[in-house]
């Protein structure tokens, strides 16, 4: 398997967004690649516990089987996490918005003249009250007033009881049940094995001798004793403490000058506006159950999402149309629904123009005598189209017998 090309990062990193994006969306790919290595591991281990290999007959006992087949379990569902989580990132790599860099901002316009404000003038002099005139006559009666406005509207009532609940049905039979598998024969045990002879004790060793003690030293003389009572001399003063005066602070230095500001330096050119990597990109799925024959494709009934001109399907149809000279990355899930009789294998692939593309099946088998199954087919690529007309892209049985298959989605999306 190829590994991802990392562009050289210098101390100037030169790395855009959307090397980023391609980079994120390049290492989606490869680890759905990987998960599917990792399926087809799994399958080709169930094809080896069950002898069906071509040439090779390995016979497997019940707990055998039992043990592989939960080993293999636990490694889908740890697949079905990844999965997950790559379709989550997947999700947010394609909803990432992406925009050219910010323009110069425009110079700011010089501020307008401030018109002066004139002067207040002088107060004029209170002028003399006058005499009061004599009392008029009362006037006439005047009209009727306005309505006034009707009042608020009154208070909604109160609701009515609720009726009761009507009695329930009668509960539905039960099922029948199914009847029971038989049990398959139990294996013989192996024979015990003869236990071993016990080897003979070995023999316990002599003791070895004893070293000869060495002579004992000389006791050396008694120290002379020293006299007493011993007299100790008297203490002397205590000298005085002393603190020398502090020392007067130094003068503060005069502040210096504040240096020129530089000039500002020219703007610099916008740069070109970032292309957007998910401009072309689809969805496709079909729901239903679809009986599909030997060798044919599996129509795609509804255009979740279609966007771009570079992808072009019509619901319904077996046929994606992918442009010339262009790179996609491709991705595909749908769900084969095997009967129960012997060993039943489900197969699919991509074709590009009715030619296999490379690494893009995806197999697996049913037990025999298993209930039965839904078996999950996934897979994922990034391909190149050729040149001149637009290339079909189809998902295809590759199995020798009709199948029925559901839940069918493909994800494309070009990339730049």
């Amino acid at each position: 398997m190829s590994q991802a090309n990392i562009p050289n990062i210098t101390p100037s990193i030169t790395v855009t967004l959307n090397d980023s994006l391609n980079l994120l969306i390049a290492s989606v790919a490869l680890e759905e690649l990987g998960i599917s290595h990792i399926i087809n591991a799994e399958a080709e281990k169930l094809q080896y516990v069950l002898g069906t290999i071509p040439g090779l007959t390995i016979p497997a006992t019940i707990s055998e089987l039992l043990a592989v087949n939960s080993s293999v379990k636990q490694t889908i569902i740890d697949a079905l996490k990844v999965e997950m989580t790559l379709d989550s990132k997947l999700e947010q790599i394609i909803n990432t918005p992406l925009k050219g860099p910010t323009g110069a901002t425009g110079a700011v316009g010089a501020d307008g003249v401030t018109g002066s404000t004139g002067g207040t003038g002088a107060t004029g002099a209170v002028g003399a009250t006058g005499v009061s005139g004599p009392d008029g006559t009362t006037g006439p009666v005047g009209p009727d007033g306005v309505t006034g406005v009707s009042g608020p509207p009154g208070i909604t009532g109160v609701t009515g009881v609720t009726g009761s609940t009507g009695a329930p049905g009668p509960d539905g039979g039960a099922g029948q049940t199914g009847p029971t598998g038989p049990t398959g024969a139990q294996g013989a045990v192996g024979p015990t094995g003869a236990t071993g002879v016990i080897g003979p004790q070995g023999s316990t060793g002599l003791p070895g001798a004893t070293g000869v003690s060495g002579n004992t030293g000389p006791i050396g003389a008694t120290g002379a004793t020293g006299e007493c009572p011993c007299v100790t001399g008297p203490t002397g003063p205590t000298g005085g403490s002393i603190t020398g005066p502090t020392g007067a602070t130094g003068a503060t230095g005069a502040t210096g000058a504040i240096g020129a500001t530089g000039a500002t330096g020219e703007t610099g050119p916008t740069g070109e506006t970032g292309v957007q990597i998910t401009t072309n990109n689809a969805f496709f799925r079909t729901v239903d159950s679809v009986l599909v024959t030997p060798g044919s494709a599996i129509p795609l009934a509804e255009n979740f999402t279609l966007n771009g001109t570079e992808i072009t399907h019509t619901p319904g149809s077996t046929d994606v149309l992918l442009a010339p000279d262009q790179t996609y990355y491709i991705a595909y899930r749908t769900k084969a629904e095997l009967p129960t009789a012997g060993t039943i294998t489900a197969h699919v692939g991509l074709e590009l123009n009715g030619t296999l593309i490379p690494g893009t099946e995806s197999q697996m088998q049913s037990l025999p005598g298993a209930p039965q199954a839904i078996t999950s087919l996934i897979s994922n690529t990034i391909i190149n189209t050729a040149s001149g007309a637009p290339s079909v892209l189809t998902l295809v049985n590759m199995e020798a017998v009709d199948r029925a298959f559901d839940q069918t989605t493909m994800t494309i999306i070009k990339l730049e």
